[in-house]
């Protein structure tokens, strides 16, 4: 008789080979880090920890990469161990924040490891969900910082979208936590996935097809400018809508998911009389959670809702995207418009995913999605025990066709993580606060593009130290042992500043040098061969010139693989700007230092109007108008609001702190934008919503996220002066006032 696999049940499921492998390492009480497709299952396996762990007594942290996720996972986790059990900590939302159970955005699980690690130090788990984001510009240093400070007695799941460098990141983690990680890969999905292109006159098709008509087309248009008929969403809605709802349409554009859903819904109609009833239901349901809220785009998306049509973007109000994810839930949406952000970690499966577009705007320039984000997308597609497949297509306009913007579709090419670590000042000064010198060198080599950057280097090192042997007979003939390495250098930092400087003078110079060295390093060699004529050494001589060449860029690329020498230089003059700023004398942090030290974003400029002593001057109203006007970032042509309050005080510390960073550091990193002060400032004084937006240009998302990011400043100076009670009952005033209606959070 053969041993059958054990097989394992939770909550109702049989589970799969690869989430049994996961739970049986937690069960030994061991580090796990999961890569496997968007929509397996990974989530099963976090559930498992937080209820085992609760069942024990214990305390797991859950973190998530955005809010929107977070306040999801609270809601479900309460309905799975009890509200009691359960505490959320973002920066909109503090609930039960002792409790056994805690949600939290990585950021405040990072500051609680800088700044109050007794107050986590019983956590046994901490599970980071989509960890893949440790690769994120502006904030997957956050990712790394939580790894690098969490005590090696906490354990970690840690979950992901598959990455091919699962290996190198677990490696990485080992190495800074001093465990054992244990890796468990998935690559199959339970619902297994189609590609196609879709275009109008080819119908559903492939890439090759597609570039043969693209060169059929332009070969025998006048001019060679296309103007052909354009495929547009609805046409491809038509084409799948009897046998492929329901469908997440992907496009990359709050407007366009607007206008497009308008667009369906004056030709489609996807609910009959029953569906209609339903839908009212669950919007009357979802409204009773909500105070009376009102919203210039309701009364248009709630007549596309009964048609079963629906968009979903971060511009929209909370309580809009509450109606929509709990319609498209309860399958009550058969196409639904979305910005990518409805991708991110919210289960949201359905039947087929659209792209209108295989191009975005990054917030800097238009450019092609990677694979993983196609992919991130993508696998929203297959509903397990509903769909034997998933359909995923992607629409193409032959008049704007590139064959080099399309992602290649293919799983096993989605792009490796790449760390993005990097310094803030707010780190600095936990740094210099929580360690010494000797340890916080050794901290800044110890993150991850370091440890990417070092297997690299060593081969380059190897090359270097090759291509020195090969040189070693001329060093003799100079002045000096190591004289001839050092020339190259010297001469590849003269190159470097040639290349970046316009002044002619300094040109001149840099050019004489240059020329100076080569004659230097021409002599040792020509020395080496005393007895023969010059002419007859121009190949040797060729050779030479070539050596020192390649030294020179070997140089260049182990120089660019030593992030741990750049971190410390930026470490450094960093440090120095907080010298200069007062915020350190020596190695002690100052008053001024250890508010900062608190302050997570805009720590400067929120440090600088503390101790100008703008926080006690300005009225609440004023002082919200203020805060909300730090940091923030206005869209694209963006029109600032006009307004009489006089901000002028703190425009004088952004211009000082604009020029301090840019002569020390040589970027500014402070941003005071009072494109909206106008608006906090009405709403601070009891103005309603509505009426702040008729006059104003922004989304109403945007002005809630815009409030909140002001009320979470004022949690953080309100948390960081425990000893000033009058400012206390100040700050919480300013809260009260912006922290209502539209603008709160409802859980």
């Amino acid at each position: 008789m053969t041993n059958q696999p054990r097989t394992r049940m939770y909550r109702g499921f049989t589970l799969d080979p690869f989430q049994q492998q996961a739970v049986d390492f937690i069960d030994e009480n061991k580090s796990v880090l999961v890569s496997a497709p968007t929509g397996v299952g990974k989530t099963l396996i976090a559930d498992y920890i937080i209820e085992k762990i609760f069942r024990e007594g214990g305390r797991v942290v859950y973190t998530a990469p955005i809010k929107a996720l977070s306040n999801q996972k609270f809601r479900e986790f309460k309905a799975l161990v009890g509200p009691d059990a359960m505490g959320i900590l973002t920066g909109d939302v503090v609930i039960n924040p002792d409790a056994p159970i805690l949600i939290m955005t990585t950021e405040i699980f990072r500051n609680m490891l800088q700044e109050d690690p007794e107050r986590i130090s019983d956590v046994r788990y901490v599970i980071f969900d989509e960890i893949h984001y440790i690769d994120d510009p502006e904030r997957g240093s956050v990712w790394e910082e939580s790894l690098i400070f969490m005590p090696s007695s906490m354990r970690f799941l840690g979950l992901s979208a598959t990455i091919p460098n699962v290996d190198q990141l677990a490696s990485w983690i080992e190495e800074v936590q001093d465990t054992k990680v244990e890796i468990v890969t998935h690559y199959e999905r339970i619902v297994p996935l189609k590609h196609s292109l879709y275009e109008r006159s080819l119908g559903f098709t492939t890439m090759g097809s597609v570039q043969k008509k693209h060169r059929r087309m332009l070969a025998a248009s006048i001019d060679g400018k296309p103007d052909w008929p354009s495929t547009t969403h609805v046409d491809l809605v038509n084409a799948i809508k009897d046998n492929y709802l329901p469908c997440l349409f992907f496009t990359f554009s709050r407007r366009k998911c607007e206008s497009n859903a308008i667009e369906l819904g004056e030709v489609n109609d996807f609910l009959d009389k029953e569906g209609k009833a339903k839908v009212r239901a669950i919007i009357d349901g979802v409204l009773e959670r909500y105070p009376n809220i009102q919203s210039g785009r309701w009364p248009l998306l709630r007549r596309l809702l009964l048609k079963g049509i629906a968009y979903h973007h971060a511009g929209m109000l909370p309580v809009l995207k509450d109606v929509v994810e709990e319609l498209f839930t309860h399958r009550l949406l058969s196409v639904l418009y979305c910005t990518e952000t409805f991708a991110v970690g919210l289960n949201f499966p359905c039947k087929t995913v659209c792209f209108d577009s295989s191009t975005k705007w990054d917030g800097v320039t238009f450019r092609s999605i990677s694979n993983r984000e196609y992919f991130q997308m993508a696998g929203r597609a297959g509903r397990r025990g509903i769909d034997e497949e998933g359909f995923v297509f992607t629409l193409v306009d032959l008049n704007y066709f590139e064959a080099s913007q399309f992602p290649s579709m293919k799983e096993d090419e989605v792009e490796p993580l790449q760390s993005q670590f990097a310094l803030t000042y707010n780190s600095i000064l936990n740094l210099v606060k929580n360690y010494d010198e000797g340890d916080i060198h050794r901290i800044l080599g110890q993150n991850f593009a370091t440890y990417q950057a070092s297997a690299e280097r060593q081969g380059v090192l190897v090359q270097l130290e090759m291509v020195q042997e090969d040189l070693a007979p001329y060093e003799q003939n100079l002045r000096g042992s190591g004289q001839l390495g050092r020339l190259i250098q010297k001469r590849s930092e003269l190159e470097r500043r040639l290349h970046s400087t316009y002044n002619k003078r300094t040109k001149k110079y840099l050019k004489r040098e240059i020329r100076t060295i080569l004659q230097r390093l021409d002599s040792a060699f020509y020395r080496q061969y005393p007895e023969r004529e010059r002419s007859s050494l121009r190949r040797e001589h060729r050779k030479f010139r070539r050596k020192i060449t390649t030294y020179e860029r070997l140089l260049v690329r182990a120089e660019a693989l030593d992030p741990h020498k750049r971190y410390i230089q930026e470490f450094s003059d960093k440090k120095a700007l907080l010298q200069a700023l007062g915020y350190l004398q020596g190695d002690e942090l100052t008053t001024a230092g250890l508010l900062a030290s608190q302050i997570h974003g805009h720590e400067l400029l929120i440090t600088e109007m503390f101790m100008e002593g703008l926080f006690h001057s300005y009225p609440p109203s004023e002082l919200n108008a203020a805060l909300v006007s730090v940091g923030y970032e206005p869209r694209k042509n963006e029109h600032r609001i006009k307004h009489r309050l006089d901000l002028s005080p703190i425009y004088r510390l952004w211009h000082s702190l604009s020029k301090l960073e840019q002569r020390l550091i040589g970027v500014v990193t402070v941003q005071f934008n009072d494109h909206v002060a106008a608006l906090a400032y009405r709403w601070s004084n009891g103005e309603n919503f509505t009426n702040l937006l008729r006059d104003s240009p922004i989304d109403e998302g945007d002005l809630v996220f815009a409030f909140r990011r002001g009320i979470d400043l004022l949690r953080q100076v309100r948390n960081a002066t425990g000893d000033d009670p009058n400012l206390h009952a100040k700050l919480r005033e300013c809260i009260e006032l912006m922290d209502r209606d539209e603008v709160s959070i409802w859980l």
